[in-house]
């Protein structure tokens, strides 16, 4: 009986390490990361109509941040044109072209 679990546990661990794996990727393009969809499409607004006040309110705020390039991140969802991230543990959503 033991060897059973044993053996359920490694293959789920082993399962778990893979499936992390393939989804870590790194920042391919240095793009700005929003906690929710919503504060990202504001920031996008604020960067279209050359707000720097607006941008820097989100970003001093800690709701948006900086993506640097080659920093590793666990994809969630690469989406099409928003991507779902984790970031220094932290869920994010971002331009998709920042993974890609």
């Amino acid at each position: 009986m033991k060897i059973k679990q044993i053996a359920s546990v490694a293959l789920l661990s082993a399962t778990l390490l893979m499936t992390a794996t393939a989804h870590a990727q790194t920042i391919k393009k240095g793009l700005m990361g929003c906690i929710s969809e919503d504060l990202l499409d504001e920031l996008l607004t604020y960067i279209n109509k050359s707000d720097q006040s607006g941008m820097m309110q989100l970003l001093a705020s800690g709701k948006c941040m900086l993506l640097k390039v080659g920093d590793p991140v666990s994809v969630i969802s690469p989406g099409f044109m928003t991507a779902t991230i984790r970031y220094k543990g932290v869920k994010l959503y971002t331009p998709s072209e920042a993974i890609r």
